[in-house]
């Protein structure tokens, strides 16, 4: 099945690039962007996905703002050339690897229209495989990238005008295989374990990046940190990794809210073994629901078959939902942070720990800290 892509020399194998090397129902291709302004009132985060052995692209897009959180879902066939556009959700890919405009043709009073510009390279990230016995449950790469936002978006009757001096932000773009938190998760082995922590601070001469996956009992599955210079206009977007300074030596203790599995305070060290030596504590101040983007939501999960194009709305009161419920563990928390020399940042912290994980001293299922 031949595509538009065949006429780029790109193949990996013999075969046409629509046609995916083997049948695994996991296989995807994610882009996911983030957004918030310098004040932390408001967040912003769009994800579309491509399941080619599903023939599904989904896509999303939620705004967290003024104690309530509203989303806009697509699904639809995914064709072989896979455009990046479902329903009134799209992707568009302005300069690769710098410059990306996501828009959202209004619905029920939602619009967007936002461009993402790199201030830092695109790098990629630790790379994750999970196996349950011989059973293969997640293999994929991420790559990162900070940058800031331009344009405007619109949300319940008002329109806020976005600037990149006060609207930063940032997107991975993540493939592989991948059942945790989709239609897929509970086949083959797949429980649904998780543990994930990732920061992503941009203070005033650095942005850094922090992220680990561990297993129940606390080994890495993937681990990296990054330290990025900022990048000009005319400097390379991508392939300068001399500029990237890396290491895999830290930790977080994470403080949680009485009761929940979600952060209320963050203690991160890295180092000082290895060339990264920061100390930082997090505040995490936002509350971005992940189910804005599907995760774990219990219609809009990745990859489910709606039986053809499909567009759909959510929204929340985020006082009103029970933080230990399994659809609101996964959360994004845009935070203020300050390094060990007084420096302070803006990002966000993201978590998500379902099941037992011992030493953060989590039970099985969704119970707190004991």
């Amino acid at each position: 099945m031949l595509s538009k892509w065949d006429d780029y020399p790109i193949h990996q194998v013999a075969q046409p690039v629509a046609q995916t090397v083997g049948s695994d129902a996991g296989r995807y291709e994610r882009y996911w962007f983030a957004m918030h302004d310098t004040d932390l009132t408001t967040q912003v985060g769009f994800g579309l996905s491509v399941h080619p052995n599903r023939g599904i692209i989904d896509a999303s897009i939620s705004v967290a703002r003024d104690g309530r959180q509203d989303s806009v879902f697509a699904s639809g066939a995914l064709n072989r050339d896979r455009d990046t556009t479902v329903g009134p959700l799209r992707v568009e890919i302005v300069e690769p690897m710098r410059v990306l405009r996501i828009v959202l043709d209004e619905r029920d009073g939602m619009s967007a229209d936002l461009t993402f510009t790199g201030v830092t390279q695109t790098i990629e990230d630790g790379r994750m495989r999970r196996e349950s016995g011989a059973v293969l449950i997640s293999e994929r790469i991420r790559t990162v990238q900070f940058g800031e936002w331009s344009g405007h978006f619109i949300v319940g009757g008002e329109r806020i005008e976005v600037t990149r001096d006060r609207w930063w932000g940032f997107r991975d773009r993540s493939w592989g295989s991948r059942t945790t938190g989709t239609v897929a998760e509970g086949r083959g082995g797949d429980d649904g374990t998780i543990y994930f922590a990732w920061t992503l601070l941009r203070f005033e001469d650095e942005c850094l990046l922090v992220a680990v996956n561990e297993t129940p009992d606390g080994r890495s599955e993937a681990r990296t940190v990054a330290v990025l210079p900022f990048i000009g206009p005319d400097d390379p977007a991508y392939g300068e990794e001399d500029a990237i300074t890396r290491s895999d030596v830290f930790a977080f203790d994470i403080d949680y809210e009485p009761g929940t599995r979600r952060a209320r305070r963050v203690d991160l060290r890295v180092g000082p073994r290895g060339l990264v030596d920061r100390h930082v504590e997090i505040s995490p101040i936002g509350q971005f629901q992940m189910k804005g983007l599907g995760y774990f939501h219990p219609r809009w999960r990745h990859g489910a078959d709606h039986g053809g194009e499909v567009v759909g709305t959510d929204s929340w009161k985020l006082a009103d939902l029970d933080p230990t419920a399994k659809e609101n563990v996964h959360v994004q928390q845009i935070s203020r942070a300050v390094r060990q020399d007084g420096a302070v940042g803006l990002g966000l912290f993201e978590h998500v720990a379902i099941g037992r994980h011992l030493p953060s001293g989590l039970p099985a299922g969704l119970a707190p800290r004991i």
